[in-house]
């Protein structure tokens, strides 16, 4: 699966899902931060529920990207490099 991220209007990155063979091999490197790891650098409240993560590769930077339920029922969706554990949704938004 494959979708276009617009960064303004002078850029366009594809994003992909990687397969379970790729996601595999990048952890199996450390290429990336754990899952865990990556949880940790996300603050929550006792209340909230991770909906869904992902790994997705957007031109060669592997993203997480976490959906989280938020306690009053907001979804939040974070996505953080998966090397550096940085928050990149500001980028992502754009």
């Amino acid at each position: 699966m494959s979708s276009a991220v617009a960064y303004g209007q002078e850029h366009s990155y594809e994003s992909t899902h990687l397969s379970k063979e790729e996601l595999a091999e990048i952890l199996k490197k450390g290429d990336i931060l754990s899952l865990e790891k990556i949880i940790s650098k996300l603050s929550k409240e006792p209340n909230d529920r991770m909906l869904e993560v992902e790994l997705l590769n957007y031109d060669g930077l592997l993203i997480y990207q976490i959906e989280i339920l938020k306690g009053n029922g907001v979804v939040i969706t974070h996505f953080l490099d998966g090397k550096s554990g940085n928050d990149v949704s500001n980028i992502m938004e754009e």
